[in-house]
C-alpha cells in the first residue's frame, strides 16, 4: 500500500508539472521572468533543505531516533514545499504592484511554513510543545504585518 502513495504521488506530481507547463506555454507564460522566478526559488529552497539537514543532525546527536524513511520524507517535503512557497512569493511579488497584498501573503506563507516545520520537529521528538511555542510568534508576525500594511497603505 505504501507504494501506491509513493509512486502515485510521483506520477501525479509529474503529470501536474507537465500539464502546467503545457498550459503556460500555450499562454506564452514560459518567458525569462518565469525562468528567473523558478530558478531563484529552487536556489533558495536548497537553503531551507540545508537548514533542515542541520536540524535533523542536531536531533540525532541529541539522542532522538529518526527513521530513515521519515527523515527523507521530511527533507523531500521541506525542499519541495519551500520551492513552491518561494516560487509563489516571487511570482506574486513580480507580477503584482500592490505592496499591501504582497507583504500579507509573504507573512502568511512564512507563518505557515514555520508552523509546518515545528510540527515536523514535534512529531520527530514526540514533544508537541515545539508547535505550541511556535504559534505566538507567527500570530504576532501576522498581526504586525496587517497593522503595518494598513498604516502605510492608506489612500
Amino acid at each position: 500500500m505504501e507504494y501506491v502513495g509513493l509512486y502515485g504521488g510521483m506520477v501525479l506530481g509529474f503529470l501536474g508539472w507537465f500539464l502546467g507547463r503545457r498550459a503556460a506555454g500555450k499562454k506564452r507564460g514560459l518567458d525569462e521572468v518565469y525562468h528567473f522566478i523558478w530558478n531563484k526559488a529552487r536556489s533558495i529552497s536548497w537553503y531551507f533543505t540545508f537548514a533542515a539537514i542541520y536540524v535533523m543532525l542536531m536531533l540525532a546527536l541529541s539522542g532522538v531516533q529518526l527513521n530513515i524513511i521519515f527523515a527523507l520524507a521530511i527533507l523531500l517535503f521541506i525542499h519541495m514545499g519551500s520551492w513552491a512557497i518561494t516560487g509563489a512569493i516571487y511570482s506574486f511579488k513580480m507580477t503584482q504592484n500592490d505592496a499591501k497584498q504582497s507583504s500579507i501573503l509573504v507573512s502568511l506563507l512564512i507563518g505557515v511554513a514555520t508552523i509546518i516545520i515545528f510540527s515536523f520537529v514535534s512529531a520527530a521528538t514526540g514533544n508537541w510543545m515545539f508547535t505550541v511555542v511556535s504559534l505566538p510568534p507567527v500570530i504576532m508576525m501576522t498581526a504586525i504585518t496587517f497593522v503595518q500594511s494598513r498604516k502605510y497603505n492608506r489612500p
